[in-house]
């Protein structure tokens, strides 16, 4: 559908358009979406911009949250029924407690319960587009990127924040929450071939609200010690999207729609500020200086 007349969305648009008519194809565009717990709901707001002004997404990877909506996306759900996962999504679809806990307070199997409805069991190479998850193996402590096999285990494996969610077992090794080593996962779509990274980042960086429970302090915690690596996730994406969710809570399902919102507002603002979308993909043009989307 295309957007009203003189909205910020239709001159978004037809920039769009014309950058594709000029490139005589459709550009390769990867798209990586960061981890953040409950503040992955951003995720669909930005996607629902991709949607509206027909960007066309070459390659998908996602981490943690951003891996749970992308397996949705690229699994085929989108638009309205994409929202309508991101403004229902709670605990109760995500996990339930272990008793007595042994490696985690919680499985997050009811997780793949609720894909399942959604998308089926697909394997990688029944997704509509290349899909990319990041995890961590907890025996070699190394990153593992899925890319082929059953989609769902690699996507628990990916969420499973550690002491919260217990750790996913595939092929006879553990793996558990993909931020811990590649919460931003860019560099692999531009080695699977995309002509412009754009990352959504949700890090919470040096500053946030104050933890109020111990999920929260697991969280600032794990956010605290991947922070460096964060830096250099953010370098190999050519556009950062970071929404502003500071004073929402990372492990609260209560503001879903708020959250929604935040994630459309910052794609807009940052779509709008990127003066590369006037220069198709292969002709001169300056990469230009990521910069952090912030919404009014």
């Amino acid at each position: 559908m295309t957007p009203p007349e003189g909205s910020v969305a239709r001159k978004l648009w037809e920039r769009v358009q014309e950058w594709v008519r000029r490139l005589g194809r459709k550009p390769k565009i990867g798209l990586a979406l960061g981890s953040g717990g409950a503040w992955g709901v951003a995720h669909i707001g930005v996607l629902s911009v991709f949607q509206e002004l027909e960007i066309p997404i070459a390659y998908l990877s996602g981490c943690s949250s951003g891996a749970f909506v992308g397996a949705l996306y690229a699994g085929g759900v989108e638009g309205a029924a994409l929202e309508a996962c991101g403004r229902n999504y709670g605990w109760r679809d995500a996990g339930r407690l272990v008793i007595p806990p042994r490696m985690g307070l919680a499985s997050n199997q009811r997780m793949a319960a609720y894909l399942e409805k959604r998308i089926g069991t697909p394997r990688f190479d029944q997704l509509r587009l290349p899909f990319f998850v990041a995890a961590t193996n907890l025996s070699t402590g190394q990153k593992r990127i899925f890319q082929e096999g059953p989609v769902i285990p690699a996507v628990r494996a990916s969420c499973a924040i550690p002491g919260i969610f217990e750790p996913v077992e595939i092929a006879g090794e553990l793996y558990c929450d993909g931020g811990l080593l590649d919460r931003l996962p860019c560099e692999v779509l531009r080695t699977a071939g995309a002509d412009v990274v754009i990352g959504v980042d949700l890090d919470r960086g040096e500053g946030g609200r104050r933890p109020a429970n111990i999920t929260e302090v697991i969280g600032r915690a794990i956010d605290i010690v991947t922070a460096c690596q964060v830096k250099e996730d953010v370098k190999s994406a050519d556009l950062l999207i970071r929404p502003q969710l500071m004073e929402l809570s990372e492990f609260g399902f209560d503001h879903n729609e708020m959250i929604m919102a935040r994630g459309r507002e910052a794609a807009l603002t940052q779509l709008t500020q990127w003066h590369q979308l006037h220069t198709p993909v292969g002709e001169p043009s300056a990469k230009p200086e990521i910069s952090e989307a912030k919404a009014d």
